[in-house]
C-alpha cells in the first residue's frame, strides 16, 4: 500500500516548502549560531542556500510582515531565520565569495551574546 505523503510538514508556512531542505542547517536561533554555520559551510553549498533564499527573499518578507515579530507561530519563524541566515549567506557571496574573511582568524573572536530578540 502507498502512503500519501504530506506536501507541507508545517515546519515552513504553506507555499515555502521548497526550502525546507535547508532548514536543518540554515534555520539557527541566533546570530552568532547562523555565523558559526555560514563558516562551517563549504561555500558551494553557501552559493546554493543563497540562491535558493534570494529567490524566494521578498515574497517572504512581505509574508512575514503581516506577523508580529515577538509571537510568530513556529513555521513563520523558522522561514524568518532562513531569511537571517541568508543575510550571513549574502556576505559570504557578495563580499568575501568564500566562507569566512581570508587571512582573518579562523576562528569568530567576538561571541555575539544577545542579539535583537525573539530572534537573536
Amino acid at each position: 500500500m502507498i502512503q500519501a505523503v504530506s506536501v507541507n510538514s508545517g515546519r515552513l508556512p504553506e507555499g515555502f516548502e521548497e526550502l525546507e531542505p535547508w532548514l536543518e542547517r540554515w534555520s539557527a536561533p541566533t546570530s552568532h549560531e547562523r555565523w558559526i554555520n555560514r563558516a562551517a559551510t563549504p561555500y558551494p553549498d553557501i552559493v546554493k542556500f543563497y540562491d535558493a533564499m534570494f529567490a524566494r527573499a521578498e515574497e517572504a518578507t512581505v509574508y512575514l510582515e503581516k506577523l508580529p515579530l515577538d509571537d510568530m507561530p513556529e513555521p513563520a519563524q523558522n522561514l524568518f531565520r532562513l531569511l537571517l541566515s541568508m543575510c550571513h549567506a549574502a556576505i559570504a557571496v557578495e563580499m568575501h565569495q568564500a566562507p569566512t574573511i581570508r587571512h582573518a582568524q579562523p576562528v569568530h573572536a567576538l561571541k555575539i551574546a544577545t542579539g535583537f530578540q525573539p530572534h537573536g
